[in-house]
């Protein structure tokens, strides 16, 4: 699945024209190879495996503005302002880690993971070689969301925000990083629950926001967020 997903993105990605020190030229893709590799491993080895998340697959949507990958299950032994600070590692499936420390890839011959808890800070290093944000991580304890953002000239805040219609809008800038319900939505802004879930469908769709949820949990929304 790693190599088959990195393959996808040597093929998917757009490239930037790069010229060396030394004159020489070359087509980089916008999105480091290196990082998507780092999160794409991290979240086939970290998703969750219990019997909720048997019909649930890790993610990854390539948007007009951004890249995110997705696995089910939170962080498990860390919290997000740790990730990248800490030399540690924290595995949910400490036997898949084990495997996974010595199974090579057919393609490449490369070890799948390291387990040095150097993933995150390679990452980091190679968003800001590439002149990129640094990645925004959000843990919603059942879903682990890494979101990478590419800009040209200037800053997701000084982006133009997509056009929406009056409905999106408020419902957009009424979620948090916490995730609201419809019900919540309803109550704060006082449309209608069927009002609500078509405009958080249009805000799915243009990967504004995401949606979380799964067996006994209540499905929430939240923007994919900057």
């Amino acid at each position: 699945m790693l190599d088959a997903a990195l393959l996808w993105a040597r093929r998917t990605f757009d490239t930037a024209i790069v010229a060396e020190m030394d004159g020489s030229v070359h087509d980089r893709p916008i999105y480091p190879l290196i990082a998507f590799r780092e999160l794409v491993a991290n979240a086939l080895i970290h998703r969750d495996l219990d019997h909720w998340s048997a019909g649930l697959a890790v993610e990854v949507r390539l948007l007009r503005d951004r890249l995110v990958v997705a696995n089910p299950g939170g962080l498990y032994g860390i919290t997000v302002d740790r990730l990248g600070r800490d030399a540690v590692t924290s595995a949910r499936n400490a036997r898949l880690v084990s495997i996974c420390q010595h199974v090579r890839s057919p393609q490449t011959g490369a070890r799948v993971i390291e387990a040095l808890a150097s993933g995150i800070p390679t990452v980091t290093e190679a968003l800001a070689d590439h002149d990129l944000p640094p990645a925004h991580y959000v843990d919603s304890g059942i879903r682990f969301t890494v979101v990478l953002h590419q800009f040209a000239t200037a800053p997701p805040a000084a982006t133009a925000e997509p056009p929406l219609g009056a409905t999106e809008r408020r419902v957009y800038q009424a979620l948090t990083r916490q995730g609201r319900t419809v019900s919540d939505l309803a109550e704060e802004l006082g449309l209608s629950a069927p009002n609500i879930r078509k405009a958080l469908r249009n805000l799915r769709g243009r990967g504004l926001i995401l949606q979380l949820g799964g067996r006994g949990k209540a499905t929430t929304y939240q923007q994919t967020g900057s």
